[in-house]
C-alpha cells in the first residue's frame, strides 16, 4: 500500500483543488474513501480512474498535471491492467462482449492522457505532462501496449513535437518519441532471440514442437517473395489509391486460439497518421509473467490463456508476431510520413510543420534501421501475411514503404532531406543489398549517380553522397558484391565500374585552393577519427526543434566544397584499393580486416562452401557486420563463369558500341557473338526493340535504309507493337518512343506507310482506309516540329491544322473536335524521346522556353525574386520522384508475375578473392590517372602520401594477381614521381614516392617480376643522389636513365679514351651538394633509406625461384645501364655490380636447381661486362668473378653436377672474345690462384677452366699462349687422375689440340703433339681412368677383343670407355691432321694416329671401330665427296702437297690398318671399298689413280683371307665403278643444248647402283652376253645402255642405224646412198659454217665425259693387272669371275657401239668437243684383250669350280673371238692402219688361245720382265676339234692380209693355229712341239709387245708422276688413237686444258678432205 500513496496524495490535490467543481470533489472523496476501506489492496481502478479523467478536463494546470502524473504512475504499476467491475460486468451479460461500450481502461487512460493535448494551445507544463505520461504508459516493462493504444500514445508526441511553441517541450517530445519507437524495436530484438532459442531447441528435440520458423517446407526465399509479392499489392491501393482492401478479412485465426487473431490485414487496413480514425482499433497489453504462461488480455481480443502444453510454443509465436505488428505499424506509419510530397512553399521553410514532420519521420526511420538491422535482417522476423496466411519477412513486408520513401525523398532539393535519406540508402548498402538487389540498381541509376553526373546537382548533395561511397568502398565485401551482381549481370549497368570512373573524375577535376585551406581540412578531418567510428554507438536524431532545426554545423568552414569533394573522392578510391587488397588475401594466417572494423576469417575459394545457414542472422548478427542474406548458396560464386559472364557482358556492350557508331557492322558483330539468335528480320527486331542501350537514332537510320533486308526488319520491328485500342496520338507516340524519326523524306515515308498499316490492323474500323492514318501521321509530326521547334517563328494554328487535313478520310473530313483534341495534345505534350528528355534532365539542362517578345518579357517580370536555379533543381528532382517511383511500381508489377518463374532474384555472395583480379582489371586505369595526375600536379604531402598509398595498394593487387600492364603503369609512375634523375628539383613528395618504392621492393618481391628494374632503377639513382649530395660532381655520375640515348660504343684505341676520360675527372666540391636541398640530402642518407635499400638486397634470399631470376636479370640491366652512361670514365659506375656480387653471396643457400638459373642471367652480364673496352670496369668483374667463384667453390659439388662449369664459363667467354693482353692475363691468373687454392675442391669447373686455357692456345700473343700451356701441363702432371674423375678428360684433350694447332708458335705445337702422344700410355696407367683397370684386369685383353669384334654389334656390352677415352685422344690427331696448317705436325699426327690405332686397336670392341670410322676415319677422305670443296678449299699447289703428305700416306695407313685388323674390321670391308671408290671417281688423275692402285693392294695383301661374301662385296664395287665411268653422255652430249651443272664429280646421271643392276643375274653365267650371234648381243648391250640413260628412248631411234651396223660382221659401213628426187642443197661441209663457240660450263661437261673414258680405262687396266696375279685368279668364285668379265664385255661393246656411230663423233667434233673426231678404240681393244684372255684361262682351267661354268665361257667366248678375227679381217689397210695396230694384239692373243695356249704372265707388272709363259691356257685338242669350223674359215682369211714388218706375232700365231689344224684336224704328229722353243721365245715377245700397246700395267692410262710406267707418255693415257681435251679446274672457274695427242684414223681424215674438197 505504501507504493500507491502518490495515489491519495494526488487525490488530496484534486479536492483541495476542486473549487466549484462538486463532482471533481465528491468522486476525488469517494476514491480516498474507497482507499481507507481498502488497506489490504486498492479498490476498483474504476473508482480512482474517474476523478482522475475529470480532473483532466479542468483545464487548471495543478489539477491537469496532477492527474496526468497519476495516471501515468498507475499505468506504470500495471494496476490499471486489472479488470474493473465495471468492465468485468458488461463482459458477462447475455455472454456477449460489449467492448464499442465499455472499451478497456488502459486504452481509455491512454485516451485520457492524449485528450489533454488541445492544439497549439496547450499550456507548456501540461504538454510537457502528457508525454511523460504517455512515455511511461509505453515503457512499462511489466504491461505492454500494443495496438492502437501504443500508435495513439507515439502519434500524440509526434503532434506535440511538431505543435509545441516550447522549444524545450519539441526537444522532450523528439526524445521521448526516438525512445518510444526505440523501446518498440528493442522488445522486438528481444523476443526474436528468445524466438532462436526456441528454434534451435525445436531443431534438437523434434517431437515436442513442429513450429517451422520459415513456415513452408520450400525455404524463406519463396515464401518471402510470395509476401512480398502480397504485401506490395496490398500496401499500393492503400498507399496511392487510398482505398480499402476489396478481400474479406478472415474471421479467426490459428485453430489452436480461442479468440480471432489480428492478422496483418488489420493492420494494412489503418490510415496513415494524418487519418483521423487513426485510434480505431484494439488496444491489447500484455503482461510478463515468470511462470512463461501465455500473458492474459485485457481486452477482448488479446491473446487468451491456454491450458494445453502442445500449444505454448505457438502461443508464444502469436504473442511474440504481436510484438512484431507494433514494429511494423510505427515504421510503415512513419514511412508513410514521410513520403508526403510538400508545396514549393514548404519544401524549404525548415522551421515549418511539414519539413520538421518529414525529417522527423525519415531521422526515425533511420534510426530504427541503424539501430535495430537484426530486426530486419532476422528471418525470425515475420508478420502472418493474411491472402494465404504464410510468414512473411518482416523485411518484405516493410520494403514496399522504405523504398517509397527514399523514392519520394533521395532526390530532394532540400540538403537535410537528401542527407539523411542517404543515410538511409547507406543502411541498406550495408545490411540489405540481397533483399534489396534491384531497387539499389535503381536508386543509383536514377537517383544518386544520376545526381553525380548532373551538372546542376548541388555540391552540398554530391559530397554527401560521396562520403556514403567512401564508406561502401571501406567495405570489401559490398564491393566485390557489387561486382558480382551488378556487373557482371548483363541486363545490368556496370555499378561497380561506374562508381569507381565518377569518383576517379571527381578525383582529377581541378579546383580552386590554397595552402591555408588545404591545411584547414587536414586538420578538421583528423579529428573524426577512423572512417567507421560513425558505427561505433546508436544513432540518435539531431535536434529538430524549430530553434535548433535552421543550425547547420559546417566542419570544413571556408573550405570550398568541390576540394571537400576533390579530397573525399580520393579518398574513396584509396579505400576502395585497400579494401581490394584486403579481400584479395586468403591465405594470410592473419584476420582481415574489413572496413566495418570487424576482423573476419573468410574461408578458401577451393573449400567447398556450404549455403548460407538463416540463422547467422540473429543473435550473431551486429550492426557492425555486413551481413550476407541466405538468398542464393554459395556454390553460385564460381569465378571462372562469373569472369565468362562478365566477358560476354562486355562483349556486348561493345558491340553496342559499333551499333551505335555504325549499325550494319553493329549488327554484324551482334550476330557473330550470337546475341542475336540468328539472322532474321524477327529475331534482328526483336533485339533492336529489346536492348535499351541502342542509339535510337541509329535505329531509325538502320531501319529506314532502302534496301530489302532492312525494309523486312523495319516491318517485323513495326509488328512487335500493338496498337489495339489505342488512340491515334496515342499510337504514335508509342510508336515514336520506339526510335528516332530519321530526317530523310523516303525513309520517314516508309515508317509511316507501316504504322498506317500497323494501325489498321489493330483498329479496323478507325478510319476509312490506310491512308488516312498515313496521312494524319505525317500531319501530326509536322505539327510537332511546327509547335515546338525554337526556329519557327509563325507557329500553325488549330485552323490551318484542320485545314491541312480536308478530306483524308476517303475524301471525307476527320470531325474538327477531333483534329482540334489531337492539336491540343501536341501542344501540350510534345512527343519527343523519353530518353532525350531524361538525358536533358540528368544533365540539369533547363527546357527551352517559348520565343516572342511579350512572352521574353513576361518571363522577365516573373522571375524579379526568384532562385530559378533552385527552382529548376526542385522540378528536377520532382520528375526524378516520379519516375523512380514509377520504375519501382514496375519493378514490383514484374516481381510478382515472374516470382513463381524464377523463384525470386538471385544474389551472388562473395566468397572468393579470385573477383579482385577481374574487379582491378576494369578500373585499374581509373585509379591510375586519378592517383598518377594528382601526384604530380599537387604540393601537399598530405595529399601526395594519401595517393602513394593508393599507388602502393594498386600495385601489391596487380601483382598478387599477375596482371602486368597495370603493375608496370604503376611501378612506372612511382618511378617518375621520386624523380630522382633531377637531383636539383627533388622535394619532399619526391622522397615519400621513393620510400613507397623500397617497401614494395621489400614486401612485393616475389610478385614484381619485370617491374624489378624499375625499382633497382631507383636505388641506381638513390646511390647517385647521394654521391652528389656528398660532394662528387653531378656530371661526374651520369644519370642512369638515359643508358638508352647512350650511342653503341666505339672501338677506340686505349690512350684516346683516357684522354677523354682525363679531361672529365671528379672534381671535390668544398661547399657541400650542389644544388641539392639540405633536407632532401639528410633524407636521402637517413637510417630508413639506406636500411630499406640494405633490406632490399638481403632479402633476396627469401625470394622465391622464379623471383630472384627476375630479380637477377633487372639488376643486370640497371648495371649495364650504369656501364653504358660511365663506361668512357676512369672510375666509372659499378654501384650495381657490386649488388650483383652481394646478392650472390646473400643466396649461396640456395639449390642448384635456382642457382643455375639465377646464373644464367649473371653470367650473361658477366660475358657482357667482361667484354668492355673500358680496363677498370673488366678488371672489376673478373675481380669479382674470382671471388665468387672461390666463394662457390667451398661448397661441396657432387658427382654428375655441372654448376661450377657453369659459373667459369664468363672467364671463357671474356678469354675469347676480349683483345686486351692484360684482361687475358688476368684471366689465366685468376685461374691459376683458383687452382692453386681450391684445387681440391674444383670438379665440373675444371672443363670450363680448361675452354679457357683452349681459348688462350690460340692466341696470338706468346706469353698467353707460354702461361696457358705452362699451366695445362702443370695440371696435367700433377692433377691428371683429378680431370679423368671429373670428366675433363676431353677437354683436356681439347686444349691441348688446340695448342697443336697454333701455327705461329710451332715449338708449342710440337710439344703439345708429344703431350698428346704420351697421354695414352699415361691414361692406361692411371688408376682413375677405366681403361687401365680394363687392361690390367686381363692378360689376353688383345685376344679378347679380337674374338668379340667377330661378334654383332647388337651383343656389345657398351662402348662409353672406350668413347670416353679413345676417343678424344684418336679425334685430337684426327682435327690436327684435317685442320693443322703446319706440316710438320699434321705429319706427326698422321703418323700418330695411325700407330695409336694399329697399337692398341687390338682392344677396341666392334662397335668403337664402328664410330671411329664414321667420326674420324672416314672423314679424312670427306673432301672428297663434294667437289666444290675439293676445287675451292684447295688450290693446285695445296692440293698437290695435300695428296703427297696426307692423301697418299692416309688411304696406305688405311689399307694396313684393315689388313692388320682384318677380323674386326672385315665387317667393314664394303666401307673400305667405297672409300676407294670415292678416291677412283674422282676427276684428278693422281686421285684416282692412288685409289685404284690401293683397291689392287687391299686384294692383293687379303686375296687369302676373302670369303665368298667378300668377294661379292668386291665384285659389286667394280661393277658400280665401270658403270659410273662408263660415258652414257657421248650419244646424248651433240644434243644437249644446256647441260645440267648441279651434279658433282662424275656420279652426274643418277646411275643405278650395282646391287639394282645384277640382283637378279646368274652368278654362274654371263646372261650379258645374250645369245652367240653378235647381233643379240649388241642389242642386249644396246638396251642396257638406254635404260642407264634414264630410260630415254630417243638415244635408240637416234642411232638405230649404228644399232643396224652392229649386228653385221663389218666394224664400219659407207654412207647410205642419197635417195633421188629429193632436193639437197644445205652444203654438208662442216668448215663452211661458222664456228662453234663453247661456252665455259660447256667444255666442264665435256671434260667430264672425258674424264669417264679415262677412269673407264684405268679400271680395265685394274682388273689386268690383278688378274695377272695367280692367287686373285685362283681365289675368286667363278660366278662372281663371271659377273666381272661381263662388265669388261660391256665395256667392249659400248665403245664398239660408239666407234661405229661416225655421225655422232662428227658431231661431237663439230660442237667442239674434241680438236679431231672422237673415238673409243682402246677401249674396245683393251677391254676385249683382257676379257678374251681371262676367259681363255677359265675355259682351260681344270679345277672344279672353273669346270663347272665352262660352258658359260665357251657361250661366251667362241662367238666374241671369231666376232673380232672378222673385224680385223675387214679392216683395210691403205685407210684403217691405225685400227689394224690397234687390233692386232687381240687378234694375237684369240689366235693363240684357239691354238691352245694364252700367254698370260705370272708376275704382277711388266717392269719385271716376261716371266714364265703357262701353257695349256687355250683350248684343249677336244675343244679345237668341237669349232675348227668356225674358227679355219677365218683364218684363212686372214692369210689373205698383207702381213709386212711388225706383224711377225700374227704371223707367228697364224703359224701355230695352222700347225694344230694339221695335228688335229689331219692328224699329222709332232708339229707343235717340233718349234717349240721358238714359240716361247715369240710369246714373250709378244706378251711384251701386248702389254706395251695396252697401257704396260700401271703405266699406261693416267700418264701422271705417279705411277709404275715409266717409259710410256700420255698420248697412250687416253682413249685409243684419239686427241682428247681433259680439264682440271678449281672454284668453278679456272681450267686447266691438257691435250693427248693421237693419230686420226686414215678413214676419217680421207672423209674431212673429201667434205673440203666438195666445199671448195
Amino acid at each position: 500500500m505504501s507504493s500507491f500513496k502518490f495515489v491519495t496524495s494526488s487525490l488530496d490535490v484534486i479536492a483541495a483543488n476542486a473549487g466549484k467543481n462538486k463532482e471533481l470533489a465528491e468522486l476525488a472523496q469517494k476514491a480516498q474513501e474507497a482507499i481507507k476501506t481498502n488497506d489490504q489492496q486498492l479498490p476498483d481502478p474504476e473508482v480512482i480512474f474517474i476523478p482522475l479523467r475529470l480532473a483532466t478536463k479542468s483545464g487548471t494546470i495543478p489539477l491537469t498535471t496532477t492527474a496526468l502524473d497519476c495516471i501515468g504512475k498507475l499505468i506504470s504499476s500495471t494496476y490499471f491492467s486489472v479488470p474493473s467491475g465495471r468492465s468485468a460486468a458488461a463482459a458477462t451479460e447475455d455472454g456477449q462482449p460489449q467492448q464499442q461500450q465499455y472499451p478497456p481502461l488502459i486504452e481509455r487512460a491512454i485516451d485520457t492522457i492524449c485528450d489533454c493535448f488541445q492544439g497549439e494551445a496547450t499550456l507548456v507544463e501540461i504538454q510537457l505532462q502528457i508525454v511523460k505520461s504517455l512515455l511511461a504508459a509505453v515503457l512499462n516493462d511489466k504491461i505492454v501496449v500494443h495496438g492502437a493504444g501504443l500508435l495513439k500514445a507515439v502519434r500524440q508526441v509526434y503532434n506535440i513535437f511538431l505543435l509545441s511553441r516550447s522549444t524545450a517541450n519539441q526537444q522532450v517530445a523528439q526524445g521521448t518519441l526516438t525512445q518510444m519507437v526505440g523501446t518498440v524495436f528493442e522488445r522486438v530484438s528481444t523476443r526474436l532471440h528468445m524466438r532462436e532459442a526456441r528454434a534451435n531447441l525445436s531443431k534438437l528435440k523434434p517431437s515436442q514442437s513442429s513450429f517451422n520458423v520459415n513456415g513452408s517446407s520450400d525455404g524463406q526465399n519463396s515464401t518471402q517473395e510470395e509476401g512480398n509479392g502480397d504485401q506490395d499489392d496490398n500496401t499500393h491501393e492503400d498507399d496511392n489509391t487510398h482505398e480499402n482492401a476489396t478481400e474479406s478479412q478472415p474471421q479467426h485465426g490459428d485453430g489452436n486460439n480461442k479468440g480471432p487473431k489480428l492478422t496483418l490485414k488489420d493492420l494494412e487496413h489503418r490510415k496513415s497518421f494524418d487519418d483521423s480514425n487513426l485510434g480505431d482499433g484494439p488496444t491489447m497489453v500484455t503482461r510478463l509473467q515468470p511462470n512463461r504462461k501465455p500473458a492474459r488480455s485485457v481486452s477482448e481480443q488479446s491473446v487468451p490463456e491456454s491450458s494445453q502444453e502442445d500449444s505454448s510454443s505457438e502461443s508464444l509465436d502469436a504473442e511474440d508476431e504481436v510484438y512484431i505488428r507494433d514494429a511494423y505499424l510505427v515504421f510503415r506509419s512513419f514511412c508513410n510520413l514521410s513520403t508526403k510530397i510538400l508545396p514549393p512553399d514548404q519544401l524549404y521553410d525548415l522551421r515549418g510543420q511539414p519539413m520538421r514532420s518529414k525529417l522527423i519521420s525519415l531521422h526515425l526511420i533511420h534510426t530504427l534501421l541503424n539501430n535495430n538491422i537484426s530486426v530486419f535482417t532476422s528471418p525470425y522476423c515475420t508478420i502472418t501475411n493474411t491472402k494465404n496466411n504464410e510468414p512473411t519477412s518482416f523485411l518484405q513486408a516493410t520494403k514496399y514503404y522504405l523504398c517509397l520513401s527514399i523514392t519520394r525523398n533521395g532526390a530532394s532539393s532540400v540538403d537535410r532531406v537528401f542527407n539523411i535519406c542517404c543515410e538511409i540508402f547507406w543502411l541498406m548498402l550495408k545490411y540489405m543489398r540481397a533483399p534489396f538487389k534491384k531497387e539499389i540498381e535503381v536508386f543509383l541509376n536514377e537517383i544518386y549517380l544520376a545526381l553525380l553526373a548532373r551538372r546542376s546537382a548541388p555540391l552540398s548533395q554530391k559530397l554527401a553522397f560521396v562520403g556514403i561511397l567512401k564508406r561502401l568502398c571501406e567495405d570489401p565485401r559490398a564491393l566485390v558484391e557489387f561486382y558480382l551482381n551488378y556487373d557482371c549481370d548483363r541486363n545490368v549497368d556496370n555499378l561497380f565500374q561506374r562508381i569507381v570512373e565518377d569518383l576517379s573524375k571527381f578525383a582529377t577535376s581541378s579546383t580552386t585552393v590554397t595552402a591555408l585551406q588545404e591545411q584547414q581540412y587536414e586538420e578538421n578531418h583528423s579529428k573524426y577519427g577512423s572512417a567507421s567510428e560513425w558505427q561505433m554507438r546508436n544513432v540518435l536524431p539531431p535536434p529538430l526543434t524549430v530553434a535548433l532545426i535552421a543550425q547547420t554545423i559546417d566542419t570544413d568552414g571556408e573550405i570550398p566544397k568541390d576540394y571537400v569533394l576533390k579530397r573525399q573522392a580520393l579518398d574513396s578510391l584509396v579505400e576502395t584499393l585497400r579494401s581490394l587488397l584486403n579481400w584479395s588475401h586468403p591465405g594470410r594466417p592473419e584476420v582481415i580486416t574489413t572496413g566495418t572494423g570487424i576482423s573476419e576469417r573468410r574461408p578458401s575459394s577451393d573449400e567447398i562452401r556450404e549455403s548460407m545457414d538463416p540463422s547467422v542472422m540473429g543473435e550473431s548478427l551486429s550492426r557492425f557486420d555486413t551481413p550476407t542474406m541466405p538468398s542464393t548458396p554459395l556454390l553460385d560464386d564460381d569465378p571462372d563463369q562469373l569472369e565468362k559472364e562478365k566477358q560476354r557482358k562486355t562483349a556486348l556492350g561493345n558491340a553496342i558500341r559499333v551499333f551505335n557508331y555504325k549499325p550494319k557492322n553493329g549488327i554484324k558483330l551482334l550476330l557473330k557473338e550470337g546475341f542475336i539468335s540468328e539472322d532474321t528480320p524477327e529475331a534482328i527486331a526483336k533485339f533492336l526493340i529489346s536492348e535499351d542501350r541502342l542509339d535510337k537514332a541509329q535505329i531509325g537510320e538502320y531501319l529506314g535504309e532502302g534496301d530489302q533486308k532492312n525494309i523486312d526488319i523495319m516491318h517485323a520491328f513495326v509488328d512487335t507493337m500493338d496498337f489495339t485500342k489505342k488512340r491515334f496520338v496515342d499510337a504514335l507516340r508509342q510508336f515514336l518512343q520506339a526510335f528516332r524519326l530519321p530526317g530523310e523524306a523516303q525513309k520517314i515515308d516508309r515508317f509511316m506507310l507501316k504504322f498506317a498499316n500497323r494501325y489498321m490492323l489493330g483498329n479496323p474500323k478507325a478510319f476509312a482506309n490506310a491512308d488516312t492514318p498515313y496521312v494524319l501521321a505525317y500531319s501530326v509530326i509536322m505539327l510537332n516540329t511546327d509547335l515546338h521547334s525554337s526556329k519557327i517563328v509563325k507557329r500553325m494554328t488549330k485552323e490551318d491544322f484542320i485545314k491541312n487535313n480536308r478530306g483524308i478520310n476517303d475524301n471525307a473530313n476527320l470531325p474538327d473536335e477531333y483534329l482540334i483534341s489531337i492539336y491540343d495534345d501536341i501542344q501540350n505534350n510534345e512527343i519527343v524521346l523519353k530518353s532525350e528528355r531524361e538525358a536533358a534532365a540528368a544533365a540539369g539542362t533547363l527546357p527551352a522556353q517559348s520565343s516572342g517578345l511579350a512572352a521574353g518579357l513576361g518571363h522577365a517580370f516573373s522571375n524579379v525574386g526568384r532562385d530559378l536555379q533552385r527552382e529548376a533543381y526542385a522540378q528536377q528532382s520532382e520528375e526524378i520522384a516520379l519516375r523512380s517511383e514509377q520504375l519501382f511500381k514496375d519493378l514490383y508489377r514484374s516481381q510478382r508475375k515472374n516470382a513463381q518463374k524464377m523463384g525470386g532474384i538471385k544474389f551472388i555472395p562473395a566468397t572468393s578473392f579470385k573477383h579482385v583480379s577481374p574487379m582491378f582489371d576494369v578500373t585499374w586505369m581509373s585509379f591510375f590517372s586519378a592517383l598518377s595526375s594528382q601526384m604530380q600536379k599537387t604540393h601537399n604531402l598530405d595529399v601526395n602520401k594519401l595517393c602513394l598509398e593508393g599507388m602502393k595498394l594498386a600495385t601489391k593487387i596487380a601483382c598478387f594477381f599477375d596482371l602486368s600492364t597495370p603493375r608496370e603503369a604503376f611501378i612506372s609512375a612511382l618511378k617518375n614521381t621520386a624523380n630522382l634523375n633531377n637531383p636539383q628539383e627533388i622535394q619532399a613528395k619526391n622522397v615519400e614516392a621513393l620510400k613507397v618504392i623500397l617497401e614494395l621492393g621489400q614486401t612485393e618481391g616475389n610478385l614484381l617480376k619485370e617491374s624489378w628494374k624499375d625499382v633497382l632503377l631507383c636505388i641506381s639513382q638513390l646511390d647517385r643522389l647521394q654521391l652528389i649530395s656528398g660532394g662528387v660532381d653531378e656530371s661526374a655520375v651520369p644519370d642512369v636513365s638515359k643508358a638508352r640515348f647512350v650511342p653503341p660504343p666505339r672501338t677506340d684505341s686505349t690512350d684516346s679514351r683516357k684522354s677523354m676520360a682525363a679531361k672529365r675527372h671528379r672534381p671535390r666540391s668544398n661547399t657541400g651538394p650542389q644544388g641539392v636541398s639540405m633536407e632532401i640530402a639528410l633524407e636521402s642518407r637517413s637510417d630508413e633509406v639506406i636500411k630499406s635499400v640494405d633490406r632490399i638486397f638481403t632479402s633476396t634470399a627469401h625470394l622465391s625461384g622464379e623471383a630472384i631470376v627476375h630479380f637477377a636479370r633487372a639488376l643486370t640491366e640497371v648495371s649495364w645501364d650504369e656501364i653504358k652512361v660511365s663506361g668512357s670514365n676512369d672510375s666509372p659506375r659499378t654501384y650495381s655490380l657490386q649488388k650483383i656480387v652481394e646478392i650472390s653471396y646473400y643466396n649461396m643457400t640456395r639449390v642448384r636447381f635456382e642457382w643455375t638459373n639465377i646464373w644464367d642471367v649473371l653470367g650473361e652480364h658477366f660475358n657482357r661486362v667482361g667484354c668492355h673496352v673500358n680496363a677498370a670496369i673488366v678488371f672489376f668483374a673478373l675481380d669479382s668473378l674470382r671471388q665468387l667463384s672461390m666463394r662457390f667453390m667451398e661448397i661441396e659439388e657432387l658427382a654428375g653436377f655441372k654448376f661450377q662449369k657453369d659459373f667459369l664459363k664468363p672467364f671463357e667467354h671474356v678469354m675469347s672474345n676480349s683483345n686486351n693482353i692484360t684482361v687475358k692475363d688476368m684471366i689465366l691468373r685468376c685461374l691459376i690462384q683458383m687452382i692453386q687454392a681450391k684445387g681440391d675442391k674444383i670438379r665440373s669447373g675444371w672443363r670450363t677452366m680448361f675452354g679457357v686455357f683452349t681459348v688462350a692456345a690460340k692466341d696470338q700473343y706468346e706469353s698467353i699462349v707460354n702461361l696457358a700451356y705452362e699451366n695445362v701441363l702443370h695440371v696435367y702432371k700433377t692433377r691428371f687422375g683429378v680431370v679423368i674423375t671429373q670428366g675433363a678428360f676431353t677437354d683436356l684433350i681439347v686444349c691441348l689440340t688446340e695448342f697443336s694447332k697454333n701455327m705461329k708458335f710451332q715449338k708449342k705445337s710440337l710439344q703439345a703433339m708429344e703431350t698428346l702422344k704420351s697421354i695414352i700410355p699415361k691414361m692406361l696407367k692411371t688408376p682413375e681412368c677405366p681403361l687401365s683397370q680394363k687392361q690390367s684386369s686381363d692378360a689376353n685383353a688383345a685376344e679378347m677383343a679380337l674374338n668379340s669384334a667377330t661378334q654383332p654389334a647388337g651383343q656389345q656390352t657398351g662402348t662409353s670407355v672406350e668413347e670416353g677415352f679413345w676417343f678424344p685422344v684418336l679425334f685430337a690427331f684426327h682435327d690436327v691432321l684435317m685442320t693443322g696448317e703446319d706440316l710438320e705436325v699434321r705429319s706427326n699426327a698422321l703418323n700418330y694416329f695411325f700407330d695409336a690405332l694399329l697399337k692398341y686397336g687390338a682392344t677396341f670392341p666392334l662397335g668403337f671401330w664402328d664410330i671411329l670410322w664414321r667420326q674420324q676415319l672416314y672423314p679424312i677422305f670427306m673432301v672428297l665427296r663434294s667437289k666444290p670443296e675439293m676445287s675451292n678449299a684447295l688450290s693446285h699447289e695445296e692440293l698437290s702437297v695435300w695428296l703427297s703428305t696426307t692423301m697418299i700416306q692416309a688411304l696406305r695407313n688405311m689399307i694396313t690398318l684393315f689388313t692388320h685388323y682384318f677380323n674386326p674390321l672385315e665387317c667393314m670391308l664394303d666401307r673400305f671399298l667405297e672409300l676407294l671408290a670415292l678416291c677412283i671417281l674422282q676427276e684428278n688423275d693422281t686421285i684416282a689413280r692412288i685409289g685404284s692402285n690401293c683397291l689392287q693392294t687391299l686384294i692383293l695383301q687379303n686375296v687369302e683371307k676373302f670369303t665368298h661374301e667378300h668377294w661379292q662385296k668386291i665384285v659389286d664395287t667394280f661393277c658400280e665403278l665401270f658403270d659410273k665411268t662408263t660415258a652414257h653422255q657421248l650419244f646424248k652430249a651433240a644434243t644437249i643444248s644446256t647441260p645440267s651443272l648441279a651434279s658433282t664429280g662424275l656420279d652426274y646421271t643418277g646411275q643405278p647402283s650395282p646391287s639394282a643392276d645384277h640382283a637378279n643375274a646368274d652368278a654362274r653365267s654371263l646372261k650379258i652376253n645374250g645369245d652367240n650371234d653378235a647381233a643379240s648381243e649388241t642389242s642386249s648391250i644396246h638396251h642396257q645402255t638406254t635404260l642407264t640413260n634414264g630410260g630415254s628412248t630417243e638415244v635408240e631411234d637416234s642411232h638405230s642405224s649404228v644399232h643396224n651396223r652392229l649386228t653385221a660382221s663389218t666394224a664400219l659401213s659407207s654412207h647410205p646412198p642419197n635417195t633421188p628426187g629429193l632436193e639437197e642443197f644445205k652444203p654438208s661441209n662442216p668448215l663452211q659454217q661458222q664456228p662453234v663457240v663453247v661456252t665455259a660450263a660447256r667444255r666442264r661437261f665435256f671434260n667430264r665425259i672425258i674424264s669417264r673414258c679415262v677412269l673407264q680405262l684405268l679400271m680395265i687396266e685394274t682388273v689386268q693387272e690383278l688378274f695377272s696375279n695367280d692367287s686373285v685368279y685362283s681365289h675368286i668364285p667363278s660366278p662372281l669371275l663371271l659377273k666381272l668379265m661381263s662388265l669388261l664385255k660391256r665395256s667392249y661393246l659400248f665403245a664398239k657401239r660408239f666407234n661405229a656411230d661416225k655421225d655422232l663423233r662428227m658431231r661431237l667434233w663439230r660442237e667442239g668437243f674434241m680438236k679431231q673426231p672422237p673415238n673409243l678404240l682402246k677401249q674396245e681393244s683393251g677391254s676385249a684383250a683382257v676379257y678374251v684372255s681371262i676367259l681363255f684361262r677359265m675355259f682351260a682351267d681344270t679345277s672344279p669350280e672353273r669346270v663347272a661354268s665352262k660352258q658359260d665361257v665357251e657361250r661366251a667366248l667362241v662367238p666374241l673371238c671369231l666376232d673380232i678375227l672378222r673385224v680385223y679381217v675387214g679392216l683395210e689397210e691403205e685407210s684403217q692402219h691405225r685400227n689394224i695396230q690397234a687390233w692386232r694384239p687381240v687378234v694375237v692373243e684369240v689366235l693363240n688361245g684357239f691354238a691352245g695356249g694364252v700367254g698370260i704372265s705370272s708376275s704382277t707388272g711388266p717392269e719385271k720382265g716376261g716371266g714364265e709363259v703357262k701353257e695349256g691356257r687355250g683350248f684343249s685338242e677336244e675343244d679345237f676339234r668341237k669349232h675348227l669350223k668356225e674358227m679355219y674359215p677365218v683364218v684363212i682369211a686372214l692369210l689373205g692380209k698383207e702381213l709386212g714388218q711388225g706383224e711377225r706375232e700374227l704371223r707367228q700365231a697364224l703359224l701355230e693355229v695352222l700347225r694344230r689344224v694339221g695335228e688335229v684336224g689331219l692328224g699329222i704328229e709332232g708339229l707343235v712341239f717340233s718349234s717349240g722353243g721358238h714359240v716361247a721365245t715369240t710369246r714373250t715377245t709378244r706378251q711384251e709387245e701386248r702389254l706395251s700397246v695396252n697401257g704396260g700395267g700401271g703405266g699406261g692410262g693416267m700418264g701422271m708422276m705417279y705411277g709404275q710406267g715409266q717409259g710410256h707418255d700420255r698420248s697412250e693415257s687416253v682413249i685409243s688413237t684419239m686427241t682428247f681435251e681433259t680439264t682440271s679446274y678449281t672454284a668453278g672457274e679456272r681450267e686447266s686444258q691438257r691435250e693427248v695427242e693421237v693419230e686420226v684414223e686414215a678413214e676419217v681424215e680421207a672423209e674431212v678432205e673429201a667434205e673440203e674438197d666438195m666445199a671448195r
